[in-house]
Formats: structure tokens, sequence, C-alpha cells
């Protein structure tokens, strides 16, 4: 409504404005400015362009006001500018002053019956009032000489700016009514299903995201949408995964709260709302990060990854872009991983950072060498595999392995073996942090550390590394992050509603553990 008041004021004040131009001009062009300036009407005139003017710069302005608030904002806007308009008509010469007080009314009552959101009711009574004053106009100025001979002079003149403020309080009620009720059916409609989509936040490889709402909980939530051009089989293992992702509880795995498909197909799951950014959005713009503060955070990736993989859960799209940097719970650089098992798959003329849809799963860049060569085949430890080039990545700002195409990155990471972080930056690592990296980047998994939990064993046992303090953490949050900048707000009012009866039901059909 503040947004629509703002747009209202800005409306009146460029139309009143823009006849204003014109006058000056006009006058100006024929040598009469004078004439047009000493012009009594022209004050009130003026005058109404900038209460409508002030009811812009007010409605757009920082602070946020109340429904009440915003009501006075509407009354005092257009009942402002309409008398202004009034007594601009009461002092042009008879006939023409009232013919263009009323146009001048209403288009201001009509404008905002068109854009600011208003009950039929309070419209009536604005626009009534509004072009009332137009009538009381007529009433008091001295009645045309066509008129002075008959009995009600001033009654028969003031007949045709009664009529047209009758017709113009209807037509303002009658519009108001229509927009006012399409309204009320779009805000039915988002309010059918239990999730109501608030703005789009993100999008990637398998869908987009939008920040939402419950429809009873009111908790913020995140819903991941999912295209329904993938196969009946695909979407239903997806559906077993989310349900058994649902059902970790390790802090650092992203909370999923619910999923399901709605009436025409398209899959979605809902999960906790994160306000922070992704390694991928801090790699890129913050550069390489500090061992200490790396070591930090593939810890507690480490600790996400250990549960999932005891109940038979393997990421398969580890990247930056799934580990998410928020503040939670009090604590500063709290990591979650996000899309635990979910379907991935690249095409050959996918870019190399995201993931797409035909032959491997996963995202090239970060992809184990088993994985391109027997994806059906792949355990935890190709987990670890990208867990290992995202720290290199932090460490050192780049990836391990870069190449002009698909082809070229996965041939990397078959037969290249990894530079060492030390000289890819020029500088020197902690010896330890650096073999225990390359040791995750072997190609043979048998090389590789045995599980997400010994990794995070050895990862925390590193002796010789700065730490990365809580108080640095906190310090980094304040100076460099933005809240504002991760709330992209691109799309509204979109609504899922549930089909219960496609979910997964049979508890058997879940991935059992190991």
């Amino acid at each position: 409504m503040q947004q629509r008041l703002s747009l209202c004021g800005a409306t009146v004040a460029s139309l009143s404005g823009l006849f204003l131009a014109v006058g000056v001009a006009t006058h100006l062009s024929v040598g009469h400015l004078g004439l047009f300036l000493r012009d009594p009407s022209r004050v009130y005139h003026v005058a109404a362009t900038v209460a409508a003017l002030a009811m812009w710069l007010v409605a757009r302005g920082r602070r946020r006001y109340s429904i009440a608030g915003l009501n006075r904002i509407d009354t005092a806007g257009t009942l402002g500018v309409s008398a202004l308009f009034a007594l601009m008509a009461y002092a042009m010469p008879p006939g023409v002053g009232t013919l263009v007080g009323t146009l001048a009314v209403s288009y201001v009552t009509l404008g905002r019956a068109a854009q600011v959101p208003s009950t039929p009711q309070r419209t009536l009574c604005l626009t009534g009032i509004a072009l009332g004053m137009i009538f009381v106009e007529a009433l008091l100025r001295p009645a045309p000489s066509l008129y002075m001979d008959h009995a009600g002079a001033r009654v028969f003149a003031a007949i045709d700016p009664l009529l047209w403020a009758i017709a113009g309080t209807a037509l303002a009620t009658m519009t108001s009514k229509v927009i006012y009720g399409l309204q009320e059916k779009v805000l039915e409609a988002r309010q059918l299903g239990q999730y109501t989509l608030e703005a789009k936040i993100g999008q990637g490889g398998m869908g987009e995201i939008y920040r939402a709402r419950h429809a009873m909980l009111r908790r913020k939530t995140a819903i991941k949408l999912l295209p329904g051009d993938h196969s009946e089989e695909q979407l239903r293992r997806f559906e077993r995964e989310v349900q058994l992702t649902a059902s970790l509880t390790h802090p650092n795995t992203i909370c999923i709260f619910d999923y399901g498909r709605t009436p025409e197909g398209t899959f979605y799951y809902a999960m906790e709302l994160l306000e922070g950014l992704n390694l991928d959005t801090l790699i890129e713009h913050h550069g390489a990060q500090p061992p200490g503060r790396v070591v930090n955070l593939m810890l507690q990736a480490c600790g996400a990854l250990a549960e999932a993989h005891a109940v038979g859960l393997i990421h398969r799209d580890l990247k930056p872009a799934n580990i998410f940097l928020c503040r939670q719970g009090g604590i500063d650089d709290f990591v979650k991983v996000l899309d635990f098992g979910l379907v991935r798959q690249v095409t050959a003329e996918a870019s190399i950072t995201q993931s797409s849809t035909q032959l491997l799963v996963g995202t090239p860049l970060y992809m184990a060498p088993e994985a391109i060569v027997t994806p059906e085949r792949i355990d935890a430890r190709a987990d670890l595999y990208s867990l290992g080039v995202t720290a290199y990545h932090l460490l050192t700002g780049t990836p391990p392995f870069r190449g002009s195409s698909v082809v070229e990155v996965c041939g990397h990471h078959l037969h290249t073996p990894p530079e060492p972080p030390s000289q890819r930056l020029g500088q020197a690592l902690p010896d330890a942090l650096e073999s225990l990296i390359l040791s995750c980047l072997a190609k043979k998994p048998a090389e590789r550390p045995e599980s997400a939990a010994k990794l995070g064993k050895a990862l925390a046992e590193l002796s010789g590394i700065e730490p990365f303090s809580a108080e640095q953490a906190r310090d980094w949050w304040l100076r460099e992050f933005d809240p504002d900048a991760q709330r992209r707000s691109i799309e509204a009012g979109r609504t899922i509603q549930v089909a219960l009866d496609e979910r997964v039901s049979d508890r058997s059909e879940l991935p059992k553990a190991g």
C-alpha cells in the first residue's frame, strides 16, 4: 500500500506539473508570462502539485508506516490535493473553472482508485467528499448570466457539477471494487497451499529457490522447486533421498521441514531459511582464505558428511556452492551443508561450474574420478574427494583443475596430479594440511582418508596452524557481510499446493544404512 501511495502521489504531481509547464511555455511563447503568473488560480495549482509531491516523498521514504498511518496519508493527500484543485476552480472564470476543477479532481480520485489498495466503502467516502468540493464550489460562485432571471439560479448552475460528482464517485467506487476484489482473490489463492512463496532468492541447475512462509507456522522457510522434466523413477528416488535427508539431525546439515509435489507435477522441498553466503561467493568476493579458517569450515562439513554417510546417503555434488556459511545460535562462521543426495547430471555443453541434465552425476570441477568412470558404483569417498577440491579452492582461490570444456576438466581429474596448494598460492602452507588435502585428491579411493569421521579427526589433530578465532570470525562478519545483498526479490505471490497422495508412504523404499 505504501508503494502504491507513493506511485499515486508521483502520478498526480507529474500530470499536474505537466499542465503547469505547458501553461508557462505557451504564455512565454506569446509574451504573456506575467499574465500567467498573476492568475490567482495558478497559486492553488502549484500548491496542489506540491501537495501531491509531498505525498510521494512521505510514502517513498525509509520509514515504514502502519496501515492506520497509510490510511491517514491517503486521506490527507487525496482530500488535500482535491481541495486545492477546488480552490483553483473557484479562482478561475465561471463555467470553465467548474469544468476544469471537475476534471482535475476526477483524475485524482480515479487514479487513486486504480492505484491504491482500498475497500469500495473507503473509496466511496473519499471520492464523494473530494468531488463534493466541486459541487460546493459551483454553489458558492455567482450564477452564470443564463440563469440570473430564474428562481433558484444557483441550484440550476450546480446540477451539472452534481451529476458529474455522482458519476465520478460511482465510477471510482466500481474501479476500486473490481481491483480490491481481484486482490482478495489473489490473497485467497496464495493461502490455499501450505506454503506461500514470497521472493525468488536463487537458481541452480536443479531448480529455483524461494523465500517462503508456512501457512500456519509462519516460520522462515526456503522452498526449492524442481522442474517437471524428470522421469518418474528420478522423482521417486529424489523423494526417498529427501525423506532420508530430513531425518538427519547434525547441526551442520540443512534442516528439511517438508517435501511434496504440486498438482502440476513440480517437486519441491521446504528447508530452513539461511542468511549468509555460500563458499563459492566467499571465494569470489574475498579470495583465498587463511588455513585456520579453512580447517574450521572443513571440520564442520566433515561432521555433516559423517552422519549422512553412516545412514548410506552420499552427497554426490559437494562443492562450494553447496556449503553455506552463516551465523547461527550466536556462532559465527557456522557451516550448513546443502542438497544431500540429490540427483545431479550434466551434459557436455553444460557449464563446468553448474549441474545440469544428461551424462554425469555431479559438477565437473569438483567430481571424483570414479564418479566420471563408474558413477553407479561410487561410495562415500567420492564426497571426500569433492571436499578436498573445495578445501583446495578455499586455500588458493582457484580449483585444482581448470579447462575450457567438461571433457578437459574430467581428463585432469582422471590423469593429472594436482599442483600442491602452496605452489599454486605462491607461499608456504602448513605441510600437514597440504598433505591431508592432497590425500583427499588421490585418484584411487583407497588412497584417500577412510571416512569423513577420520578426515575430521585428522583435521582436528593438525598442529602448527594458527586458528581462526571466534573473535576473528565475529569481526569478519561485522566488517564484510551485508545481509541486504543476499535478499533479492525477483518474483512474488506463487503458492505451493500439496498433493499429499503423491508422497512416498512406504518406508521400506528408503535406502538402508551401509
